[in-house]
C-alpha cells in the first residue's frame, strides 16, 4: 500500500471513531495498534514505553495541582464576592453587569486555568441577576460564553502546559505570551458591550436609581476579592520572576486556595471531595489522551506519514502565511468536535516538525493555536462553551439562543486571532521583556 493510501486511511480511522463516540484516548491509541499490527507489527514495542515514560515527565505534576486550586477556588465564593463587587462599583452604567461578567470571568481564569468553571459558575449567577434587570437574552449569554472562554487563554492555562510540554517551550514564557492577548480580547468584549447598550439602553439597562451605594460598601465589596488577586500575583509573579517553576508555583497556589477556603469558611468535608474528584477526572483524561496520543504518533511516524504530511504542507501554494493560516483553519475546525486538550496533543507533534522547517517561533505559535482553540469553543455547532452554558440555563432557553448570542463575540475573537497574527509582539514582547 502506498505511504499516501495510508496517511489517509490511518487519519480516517481516528476520525471515524471519534464520531462512533469513541474515547479521544481510546480512537487515538486503538487506531495506532490497528495499523502498526496490519503495516508495522515491530512498532508495536514503542507501546508499553509510552505508557511508562508519558506519566514521568516532571512537568505534568502543574496540571493536577492547578486543576485542585482552580475546583477549590470555585467553592471558596469568589464568584458571589465579585460579581457583587462589579454590581456594586458599575452597575449603574449601560450594560455594566455584562461587562462586569466578563470582569469575574477574567479573574476566574486567572485562577482556574480551565474553561469550564467560569462558564458554569456565572452562568448560575450573572445570568439570573440580567434576567432580573431586563437584560436582552443574547448579550447576557454572550457575554458568560465569551469570558467563559478565556479561561484556555489566560495563565495559568491547562492548554498551555500540555503545548509547552509537547513543543518543549518554556511554560513560563507561554503564559506571559497569553497573558496581553488575553486582556486584549477581555477588552474588546467590555468595549463592545458598553457601545452596544449605549446605543441600545434597553438590551442592558441602568440599574435603578434608587439602588445607589455608598463609596464605604463599594470599596467593602472590593475588599472582598482582595485575597484572590493576591493569590493570582503571587502564583504567575512566582513564575515570570523566577523564583519558583510552574510546578512549584503551582503547589503554592493550591495551597494558598485551601487556605483562603479555610479563612472564608467555606472548606467541607464535601467541598474537599469535590475538588479532588474533579481533578483526579481531569487529570486522569488528559493523562489517557496524551498517553493515546503518544501512541498514536510513534506510530505515525514509524509508518512514514509524518514525512510525507512535512512534505506535503511546505509544499502547499502561499508560502509561510498560506501554511500558518491552514494550520488555524483546521484547528477551527477539529474545535468543534473534539475537547482542547485532544487537539492539543494530537496537532502539536503534527505541526512543529513544520513549524521548525519553517523557522517559526514556537511561542508564538503556541498563543495563535490557543487564541484559535478558544474561538472553537464558541463556534456553532459543537462548541463546548455552548453546552455547558445551554446545561445550566433555564429551559426557556433555547440551544438556538446560545447560537445567536455568541456571534459578534465570535467575530471579536477573530479580530485578535488576526491582530496577533499580523502583529506577533502582542504575544512576544511581554515574555523577550521578563525571560
Amino acid at each position: 500500500m502506498s505511504i499516501e493510501l495510508m496517511t489517509l486511511l490511518y487519519f480516517s480511522c481516528l476520525f471515524f471513531g471519534l464520531f462512533l463516540g469513541l474515547p479521544v484516548a481510546l480512537g487515538l491509541g486503538g487506531t495506532a495498534v490497528l495499523f502498526a499490527a496490519i503495516f508495522e507489527p515491530r512498532s508495536l514495542l514503542a507501546i508499553p514505553s509510552a505508557f511508562y515514560y508519558t506519566p514521568w515527565n516532571g512537568v505534568l505534576v502543574t496540571v493536577p495541582l492547578f486543576l485542585f486550586m482552580g475546583s477549590l477556588i470555585r467553592f471558596s465564593g469568589i464568584a458571589e464576592a465579585a460579581y457583587d463587587a462589579v454590581y456594586k462599583l458599575i452597575g449603574h452604567i449601560a450594560g455594566g453587569l455584562a461587562m462586569g461578567t466578563v470582569m469575574v470571568c477574567t479573574i476566574f481564569a486567572a485562577i482556574t486555568g480551565i474553561t469550564p468553571p467560569a462558564t458554569i459558575t456565572m452562568g448560575q449567577i450573572a445570568y439570573p441577576s440580567m434576567m432580573k434587570y431586563n437584560y436582552d437574552k443574547a448579550i447576557a449569554i454572550g457575554s458568560i460564553g465569551a469570558g467563559g472562554a478565556l479561561g484556555a487563554l489566560i495563565p495559568p492555562s491547562v492548554p498551555f502546559i500540555f503545548y509547552g510540554l509537547l513543543a518543549k517551550v518554556s511554560i513560563g514564557g507561554l503564559f506571559l505570551g497569553g497573558l496581553i492577548p488575553g486582556l486584549m480580547l477581555a477588552s474588546f468584549y467590555i468595549i463592545y458591550i458598553g457601545i452596544r447598550c449605549k446605543m441600545q439602553p434597553h438590551i442592558g439597562p441602568a440599574l435603578p436609581a434608587d439602588e445607589s451605594f455608598s463609596v464605604r460598601e463599594k470599596m467593602l465589596a472590593l475588599m472582598g476579592i482582595w485575597p484572590f488577586l493576591l493569590l493570582i500575583v503571587m502564583v504567575l509573579g512566582a513564575i515570570w520572576g523566577g523564583v519558583a517553576t510552574p510546578s512549584e508555583a503551582a503547589a503554592f497556589g493550591a495551597t494558598g486556595a485551601l487556605v483562603i477556603n479555610i479563612i472564608y469558611r467555606k472548606l467541607t468535608w464535601q467541598v474537599m471531595r469535590n475538588s479532588l474528584e474533579t481533578t483526579v477526572k481531569l487529570t486522569g483524561m488528559g493523562l489517557w489522551i496524551l498517553i493515546g496520543a503518544n501512541i498514536y504518533l510513534n506510530i505515525f511516524n514509524s509508518l512514514g506519514c509524518q514525512e510525507l504530511v512535512t512534505s506535503l504542507v511546505l509544499g502547499m501554494p502561499g508560502g509561510e502565511h498560506g501554511i500558518l493560516l491552514m494550520m488555524m483553519f483546521i484547528i477551527l475546525l477539529l474545535g468543534t468536535v473534539m475537547d482542547d486538550w485532544a487537539i492539543i496533543m494530537l496537532c502539536t507533534p503534527l505541526y512543529i516538525p513544520i513549524i521548525n522547517e519553517l523557522g517559526v517561533d514556537k511561542l508564538w505559535f503556541g498563543v495563535l493555536f490557543i487564541v484559535n482553540i478558544q474561538i472553537a469553543y464558541l463556534t456553532p455547532p459543537f462548541g463546548f462553551v455552548l453546552f455547558w452554558l445551554k446545561s445550566v440555563l433555564p429551559p426557556d432557553v433555547s440551544m438556538g439562543d446560545v447560537y445567536k448570542s455568541v456571534g459578534p463575540f465570535i467575530l471579536l475573537q477573530l479580530l485578535g486571532l488576526t491582530l496577533v497574527f499580523l502583529f506577533p509582539e502582542i504575544a512576544t514582547w511581554l515574555p523577550s521583556k521578563l525571560n
